[in-house]
């Protein structure tokens, strides 16, 4: 049986012993590959790449960017950057790498860098973009060229991590970068080249003969999309594809064809504050309590979740170790009525309905999940509504500004953070002019601007400040820790890594002979 995965090879055992060898040499090859996704792109532009459905396809194939995140032990490396320097608190100064041609045969050089970094934080010079990697920049900074080969970037505010920062700005080609339109033919510097996408059906691309670096041996690669990890799964075991993202645990192979990743991925509940049932902390730290995670987290998802109760994973300096074990709001639905309780006395409507807003591809399983979640809260007395919806208007209900008609919603987030840095999540998911927050404390905003102008272990500290405020406002409210499974079909060999949730680079897969 496929689920004796749970007793074998992906029981979280470390990811090296559970892949199939890769040959040392690969040698070029035509065939091609077809990758099936859960979800749809939303976009083919440079400045999109942030999120997976769009990552998934153009992080590291069709774009680079300057820098680049160590999927071993997360620091930061030279990609289209060859080094960089802090000249002085504000001004940076990047060497770039030569020799390097985008898809069209024209030069990548410091002009093409700085306009990638300028367009992809908008700005007056582009109304109306509105770039999905721009909350990696949360404080302008401008972009100049030195020479052909040397960039300055001048921040406004001193930030110790700029080069990781600029690790999400991909680089597209400069003719590109003056247009104030979204890219439709991306052209880009990595190892493929878009050649079409069908709405609806398939993106595809080809192998890069110009490309600077390692050839890959794979030429041609198709993604198409499947909302069924069931179906997903078959398509591999039918040879309709040869690699599919995000099964499930019950259509896993035990014969080393199934791997498995963590990127720092959780599954989080976020209440929107300002609004009833979910103004009073009470009520919103009732959420945790009426979550029976170590039952439904098992049950529901088996070996690719576990139970999780905070907003970072265990690389992000902001994580707080020993807080699932002694300080969290576990599973009590007595303590959640009395919380309630409590709430109700002091003039709060806590028995105003909400809605759950979700999407089918959330997690796998993640249905069945939220239905159980749901049922959770209504136990414990709130009355819950369950909006499941595609990603385009899924994104609505997380992003700033919220309608003043709009209920109140308790919205499900898949977040990850492969940085390994709390500032990729919490200027934009827990201050109160961050895109995707739905909470407002001055206490909160001043320990996390005070942590992004500091570095070390002063930086991490208020993160870890910031975590434990965050924590007792029941602001963002872990689930669960989720682990990805990919399935590859015979004779095709791929490492995953704490970014593959992001980027599949097509570069690092290889075929038998």
């Amino acid at each position: 049986m496929k689920r004796n995965l749970i007793l074998s090879a992906i029981a979280l055992a470390s990811a090296a012993t559970m892949l199939t060898s890769v040959p040392a040499f690969a040698q070029a090859s035509d065939k091609p590959i077809t990758v099936v996704l859960a979800v749809e792109l939303d976009s083919l532009d440079p400045c999109d790449t942030q999120p997976a459905q769009n990552g998934n396809i153009a992080r590291g194939n069709l774009f680079e960017s300057l820098t680049h995140v160590s999927p071993v032990d997360g620091k930061v490396e030279p990609l289209l950057a060859e080094s960089w320097k802090q000249t002085s608190d504000l001004v940076w100064e990047f060497k770039l790498k030569k020799g390097v041609k985008f898809h069209d045969g024209t030069d990548f050089n410091a002009a093409a860098a700085a306009a990638n970094i300028m367009r992809t934080q908008g700005g007056e010079s582009y109304p109306g973009l509105a770039c999905l990697n721009s909350g990696q920049i949360p404080d302008p900074v401008k972009a100049e060229v030195v020479d052909d080969e040397t960039l300055k970037v001048t921040t406004t505010v001193v930030d110790p991590i700029l080069p990781l920062r600029l690790s999400y700005v991909d680089i597209g080609d400069l003719a590109s970068q003056t247009k104030p339109d979204k890219v439709l033919n991306p052209v880009g510097t990595g190892p493929y080249q878009f050649v079409s996408r069908k709405q609806g059906e398939s993106v595809k691309l080809t192998r890069f003969d110009g490309y600077w670096g390692k050839a890959p041996q794979i030429k041609d690669v198709t993604y198409i999309y499947r909302k069924e990890p069931s179906v997903r799964a078959s398509m591999v075991e039918t040879g309709e594809a040869q690699i599919a993202l995000s099964i499930q645990a019950q259509d896993a192979t035990d014969d080393g064809r199934t791997v498995t990743f963590k990127d720092n991925r959780i599954f989080i509940m976020r209440p929107s504050t300002m609004k009833e049932p979910f103004v009073d902390p009470r009520v919103r730290q009732a959420l945790s309590y009426a979550v029976d995670r170590d039952t439904l987290v098992p049950a529901i998802l088996g070996v690719t979740g576990a139970p999780y109760y905070q907003m970072l994973g265990p690389q992000v300096n902001g994580y707080l170790s020993g807080y699932d074990d002694k300080g969290a709001f576990k599973y009590d639905p007595a303590k959640a009525k009395e919380l309630i309780a409590a709430a109700k006395a002091d003039g709060h409507a806590v028995e105003t309905s909400f809605d759950i807003i979700t999407r089918p591809d959330i997690l796998p399983d993640g249905g069945e999940l939220v239905q159980a979640i749901a049922q959770n809260l209504r136990e414990v007395g709130l009355n819950p509504n369950i909006m499941s919806m595609e990603n385009t208007a899924w994104r609505e209900f997380l992003r700033q500004p919220f309608p003043p008609e709009e209920p109140a919603t308790l919205q499900m987030i898949s977040h990850d953070n492969t940085s390994g840095d709390a500032s990729f999540s919490y200027p934009k998911y827990i201050t109160c002019k961050g895109i995707n927050s739905a909470i407002c404390n001055p206490e909160l905003d001043k320990l996390v601007a005070d942590a992004e102008v500091a570095s070390g272990d002063k930086r991490t500290d208020l993160y870890q400040q910031a975590s434990g405020l965050l924590l007792k406002e029941a602001g963002m409210i872990g689930i669960a820790e989720q682990i990805r499974l990919i399935m590859l079909a015979e004779g095709v060999h791929y490492q995953p890594n704490p970014l593959s949730g992001l980027e599949i680079r097509i570069a690092d897969v290889t075929l038998d002979d």
